[in-house]
């Protein structure tokens, strides 16, 4: 098959869990045997022209942004109907089977390539989560990702969780939605007896963002440090919410003066760079206030390690409390310091959440199960619309 991918983010461009989820994804089908062609519009990164790559057998177009002059509104109309010309182009040179894209920013606004499945892959539009985080609505946002999923004509998600919610949230309940959870490659993150556990080390992966948690996690920081001399925090990820920083400086000071040796802020790393922290970890912790799937802490499930995540949304999708992991009540500190130092003391309950962490993305979200998933899911997209009237 020949799969054509709608991405904004992909990798090596500044990217979120969408963006590494669409490069292994594209990657897996080119090892499958299958074709992959990635098209975006380079909003993380300026782009002054087109560029067209190969990446690990992946045919990648960076599209530039419309001319400022253009405005948001006129300027987000320019980009989304170049995108459906250079889809329709690239369609004629070697066809596609399927294009797809994320409801997030709604590029499939205005429908895809004539003739062949649009698909719509709910992984967090700004519909969503404005919704669940009570935050002031995108209007023009909200508009193209609405107009996408009515125009698609099939319909993904990552979780149950964020297909129901979005699907209400539009008026599109009775739609049909295939869920298909991520998968990640679980022999990269895999466990390893070469790195040795570091005793009462937590250890945080993902944007440095109010909503991940971050300052709740911060919070329970002050409550444990103080009476375990051992212990140590680490936060890996960007600032997303300031360029100059300004977000992680006042992290550093939400810890309290005396504290902060131990609470360090390593900014974004290279998966290979986060692999060995999450091996040393005693705990990964990750209070989301809300996700649409979580991969981040699957990759830690998927080390080995005790995992805690949110009980909120998908949160028990992705583990089973107290079986493969803890999930918390992300806005409340005192309960992730609970689950914290819950796994701090029980040493064997730490390893048998953090085997049955393991067992658990092996038996339900490695990346090989998954790329043929979606193959499957891609073969019955073209099946059922030959099959329609």
């Amino acid at each position: 098959m020949h799969i054509a991918i709608i991405c904004e983010e992909y990798p090596p461009a500044p990217h979120g869990g969408s963006g590494a989820s669409y490069r292994d994804l594209a990657e897996g089908l080119v090892l499958a045997g299958h074709k992959a062609t990635v098209v975006g519009v380079s909003t993380t990164q300026p782009q002054p022209e087109r560029v067209d790559v190969e990446q690990n057998g992946v045919h990648v177009i960076r599209l530039p942004r419309a001319h400022p002059r253009l405005g948001t509104r006129l300027g987000g109309w320019w980009e989304r109907w170049t995108l459906r010309g250079v889809l329709a182009t690239e369609h004629g040179r070697t066809p596609f089977d399927v294009v797809e894209a994320s409801d997030y920013n709604g590029w499939l606004s205005h429908g895809g390539v004539k003739g062949i499945p649009a698909i719509v892959r709910i992984r967090g539009s700004n519909l969503f989560f404005d919704a669940e985080l009570d935050r002031k609505p995108s209007i023009f946002e909200h508009r193209h990702e609405r107009a996408a999923l009515a125009r698609a004509t099939h319909l993904g998600s990552v979780s149950r969780y964020a297909a129901d919610r979005t699907l209400a949230l539009c008026g599109l309940s009775e739609r049909e939605c295939r869920i298909l959870p991520n998968g990640i490659d679980a022999e990269r993150f895999s466990p390893s007896l070469d790195v040795p556990m570091e005793k009462e080390l937590v250890v945080f992966v993902n944007s440095l963002n109010p909503k991940k948690g971050i300052e709740e996690l911060v919070d329970a920081a002050n409550k444990i440090l103080p009476s375990r001399p051992s212990a140590r925090f680490v936060a890996i990820g960007e600032d997303t919410q300031s360029k100059t920083g300004a977000y992680v400086a006042a992290l550093r000071e939400r810890v309290h003066p005396e504290l902060r040796s131990r609470f360090e802020f390593l900014g974004r790393l290279p998966r290979e760079d986060i692999i060995p922290w999450l091996r040393r970890a005693a705990v990964c912790c990750y209070p989301s206030h809300m996700e649409t799937f979580g991969i981040a802490a699957l990759e830690a499930m998927s080390v080995g390690r005790p995992t805690i995540f949110s009980k909120l949304g998908p949160g028990p999708e992705v583990m089973e409390d107290g079986v493969s992991g803890l999930l918390c009540e992300p806005r409340d500190a005192k309960d992730i310091a609970r689950c914290i130092t819950t796994l701090f003391d029980d040493p064997v309950l730490a390893q048998r959440l953090g085997d049955a962490a393991r067992a658990r993305v092996l038996a339900g979200f490695d990346r090989r199960d998954w790329v043929r998933r979606n193959v499957e899911f891609f073969e019955s997209c073209v099946d059922s619309l030959r099959a329609r009237p």
